[in-house]
């Protein structure tokens, strides 16, 4: 099962978090989550992994990890919900939440069932948390609900379509943009370039005109 949490982020947009019920359902969520979905844990500590899920928009305009930002208070609860799902960190005050992209974690079969290691470490950022805050655990507990895992996989394979359609929509609106703009380029660089075209050229020869012309057609 895998477990769903939300949270307003502003007036128009909630934030999904989710995570697994138990380590054997991260392996799942490390494979088949999209790879720019960012995880937390907490560090130095066991802790359950969870999952920032971001949104199509979000995901269609990602660039890299280092420019991208976190609103600090959606930052703030992750944090929160980390260390509150782990057993010693809980209790304890002035831990530090690690958080990275999906696809900058390493699992094999060769590793204990939920552990995990990092392809690149400086790609993971530190967020402190200095003590609980029962509020914001309240308050995402309440919003809590499961899915069963095929379910969620279902999702994030829908999600991957989405966004390759997105995009492929985006670059045919690109390609149609710079079609014009050259098309208006052109114009502006020679304003009566379409008055000497063939057919144009071929209408004004007498070469080609209609047979049955009369003299007054040039009046």
């Amino acid at each position: 099962m895998v477990y769903y949490f939300k949270t307003p982020v502003n007036d128009f947009q909630d934030a999904t978090i989710y995570m697994g019920r138990d380590k054997v359902e991260n392996d799942p969520l490390i494979k088949h989550s999209h790879p720019k979905n960012i995880w937390f844990h907490v560090d130095n500590y066991s802790s359950a992994h969870l999952y920032l899920q971001l949104t199509k928009e979000e995901l269609a305009s990602y660039k890299s990890f280092d420019s991208f930002t976190i609103d600090a208070n959606l930052l703030e609860q992750l944090a929160q919900l980390t260390k509150a799902n782990s057993i010693k960190a809980s209790k304890l005050n002035n831990i530090t939440v690690i958080y990275t992209p999906v696809e900058n974690l390493h699992t094999d079969g060769s590793m204990d069932i939920g552990t995990v290691t990092f392809k690149n470490p400086k790609l993971v950022k530190r967020v402190h948390v200095t003590k609980k805050d029962n509020m914001i655990i309240n308050r995402l507990n309440k919003s809590k609900t499961e899915k069963p895992t095929e379910d969620f996989i279902q999702e994030q394979q829908q999600l991957v379509r989405d966004i390759q359609n997105e995009r492929k929509r985006m670059d045919r609106e690109s390609n149609e943009l710079r079609k014009q703009y050259e098309l208006e380029k052109k114009t502006r660089a020679d304003p009566y370039g379409d008055l000497f075209t063939d057919n144009n050229i071929n209408a004004s020869s007498n070469e080609f005109r209609n047979e049955n012309w009369v003299e007054e057609e040039f009046w």
